[in-house]
């Protein structure tokens, strides 16, 4: 009996202010600790790229440096 199983993928940009705490929702989305937490600003300075990968379906996360006002 042939299964026929669609699979979804999609990517996640997280963006905002410094140290609003991107990476720690990246975490805990993920379910692991794989961005840096600080509460010093600037911790992230670069793009981190995370993949959620569930049964039926993948995740990608991109988290990133924080945006400041000009």
């Amino acid at each position: 009996m042939e299964q026929n199983t669609k699979h979804k993928s999609g990517f996640v940009a997280v963006i905002g202010r410094p140290n609003v705490g991107k990476s720690t929702l990246i975490n805990t989305l993920i379910g692991q600790k794989i961005a840096i937490m600080s509460d010093k600003p600037q911790t992230t300075q670069n793009r981190i790229l995370c993949i959620l990968t569930e049964p039926d379906a993948q995740i990608i996360f991109l988290d990133t440096p924080g945006i400041h006002k000009p």
